[in-house]
């Protein structure tokens, strides 16, 4: 079977989520694509460089992805549910997690937190909030801390996030 650069990614976001940055070796991820050591080093000169093309595809689908897809909504509100509602929570605590002890990966995650917190800002730049700044850095760490609870499949999540933002825009 013929297996594609994405195959691999996918098999290694999906160990990450799963188990943990430690079973991202060679031989576990040949194990979940179902191929040899060969096709792996086809696709990726070492196992750094894999984790960089890793990392590099966490932050195209759970950052560029979801801020394009939130830039087309009409509605500001709309944006922001739609910039952290596709995410995959339990992938996004497994990078938290190994960025505690990887500093490529810290890297990444924290140029990923300052793209999503500037998209924040520039959202509620367009609802005219006089504190944008403040507000995106607020909703962006109430949004960690309830991803961190657990609360990320509670179905009242974005209607919590709604509340509490209409509420603080109104306060100024």
């Amino acid at each position: 079977m013929r297996r594609t650069r994405t195959d691999w990614l996918t098999a290694g976001l999906t160990l990450l989520r799963d188990e943990g940055e430690h079973t991202l070796t060679i031989e576990r991820l040949c194990r979940a694509v179902g191929l040899s050591k060969g096709s792996f080093y086809h696709h990726f000169q070492h196992v750094e460089a894999y984790r960089a093309a890793l990392l590099s595809c966490w932050e195209e689908t759970q950052t560029d992805a979801p801020i394009q897809q939130s830039e087309g909504a009409a509605d500001p509100l709309q944006a922001l549910r739609a910039a952290i509602g596709p995410l995959d929570h339990p992938l996004e605590l497994a990078v938290r997690a190994w960025a505690v002890r990887d500093g490529q990966v810290r890297a990444a995650l924290n140029r990923v937190d300052a793209r999503r917190t500037e998209h924040l800002r520039q959202v509620h730049v367009r609802l005219g909030d006089a504190h944008a700044g403040e507000l995106a850095e607020l909703e962006y760490a109430t949004f960690l801390g309830l991803q961190t609870l657990g609360w990320t499949d509670r179905a009242d999540l974005a209607r919590l996030h709604a509340r509490a933002l209409t509420g603080l825009a109104s306060a100024d």
